[in-house]
């Protein structure tokens, strides 16, 4: 008896350790399934785009508005899951609008951080100076605000099919200085003022014979010193010839002065700043009621080119505590999702593969439907649905759309003194 009950205690020993061992398993087996179900995916590196802009140095309220565009569609986009399943990032890079160190800053944001994308810079002749670079490295590039990746891509579309803008270039600017003289002064003549920058002149040289083969005659262009301080002679050169209309494409600074004398010699045709500080919501603040009969031309403003348009400019408002113009702000938040588009459709990383998607991709932005025309790299405009001008006229420091005219808020007010 004493045997078999030792035998029996040894049995139930061994019976209770083997419930232990299958206990421990089960417990070990579970945490880790609990484990693997609770814990964070392991996160994906995020998609770097380099942004080179001049945050400090010459006409950085420009670049800043392209930032705080860029920024605004870069956290839209993130909180909606990224693009891949990865998020977007940002690496900023100061250029001050000098272009050695445009040069430097290209070299850091490819090289050292490693980015997927190039974008940015306003300076046209600071894109040049980078265009041997860019065309070495091969990195996609997207301009918001610069013409000059369209000369490069018309110089050699094979070394430069990696660059690309959103920004007008010379023929369009002069088509919307045309469209203004025909459509709102309704006139067969005009002038141009513009400064001695060659942005100025190429946009003449292109409006002259556009406006002939439409009919209008051009009366004279007048360049002037850049910053000039007094444009009493070109103003008195306008009154002498009595255009219909009155152009101008001034950006340093100048156009406050051009405003302010325009107004003051009580000029009596219709007369347009395009975009600049002619455009910007500042404009009254620094030059009183001189704002008044004012028009200026622009891409966009806050009424409904698409569905995109009026959420922009609320958000960026609630957002960033000023107003967006027509140009840099809604030309960087459209830039972002156009790259983001790209990149989503090329389904990769690969440098070539992101180059034949932003050949091909087309988007909705705030300006119209964003998409590059592949004579040039260059966004389309003036087509149908695409990015179309915007005209305004400054009333009571107000600014109002007048054309095109299912979108204008009031059609042009003539000036009391005005015939």
């Amino acid at each position: 008896m004493k045997s078999f009950h030792r035998m029996g205690k040894k049995a139930i020993t061994k019976l209770q350790a083997a419930v232990i061992v299958i206990v421990l398993l089960i417990v070990i087996i579970a945490g880790v399934a609990y484990y693997y179900s609770t814990a964070p995916a392991p996160q994906k590196t995020p998609i770097k785009i380099g942004v080179i802009l001049h945050m400090t140095g010459g006409p950085t309220r420009l670049c800043k508005e392209v930032w705080d565009g860029m920024k605004l569609a870069l956290e839209e986009i993130n909180s909606k899951g990224g693009v891949l399943g990865r998020e977007l990032q940002f690496i900023l890079e100061d250029d001050e609008g000098k272009s050695d160190k445009t040069l430097a800053a290209a070299k850091k944001l490819v090289e050292v951080d490693k980015v997927d994308v190039l974008a940015g810079i306003l300076i046209s002749g600071n894109v040049i100076a980078v265009s041997e670079y860019l065309a070495e490295s091969g990195i996609p590039y997207v301009s918001p605000i610069s013409s000059a990746p369209r000369l490069l891509y018309e110089k050699d579309p094979a070394k430069f099919r990696n660059v690309f803008t959103l920004h007008p270039d010379y023929d369009q600017i002069a088509r919307a200085l045309l469209t203004f003289i025909r459509e709102v002064a309704k006139g067969k003549s005009y002038m141009y003022i513009g400064e001695e920058y060659v942005t100025c002149h190429y946009i003449a040289e292109y409006l002259e014979p556009m406006a002939k083969a439409a009919g209008v005659t051009c009366l004279g262009n007048i360049f002037v010193p850049i910053g000039c301080k007094d444009f009493t002679d070109a103003l008195m050169k306008v009154e002498e010839a009595k255009p219909d209309a009155l152009v101008w494409f001034v950006y340093s600074g100048a156009e406050v002065t051009l405003t302010r004398q325009a107004y003051e010699r009580k000029l009596k045709m219709p007369y347009l700043g395009q975009m600049s500080v002619c455009s910007m919501w500042e404009l009254p603040e620094l030059v009183g009621e001189a704002s008044d009969y004012l028009c200026f031309g622009t891409w966009s403003w806050n009424v409904s080119l698409t569905e995109k348009t009026v959420p922009f400019f609320n958000n960026f408002y609630k957002k960033y505590g000023y107003r967006a113009c027509g140009l840099e702000g809604p030309a960087g938040y459209d830039l972002v999702y156009f790259i983001a588009e790209a990149i989503e459709k090329a389904g990769s990383l690969d440098r070539e593969a992101i180059i034949k998607a932003l050949e091909t991709v087309e988007v909705v932005g705030v300006r119209g439907k964003v998409k590059i025309d592949p004579s040039d790299h260059g966004a389309i405009f003036w087509a149908p649905g695409y990015i179309n001008g915007v005209f305004a006229q400054w009333l009571g420091g107000k600014p109002y759309v007048i054309w095109p005219p299912e979108l204008a808020e009031k059609s042009y007010t003539k000036p009391p003194w005005a015939p």
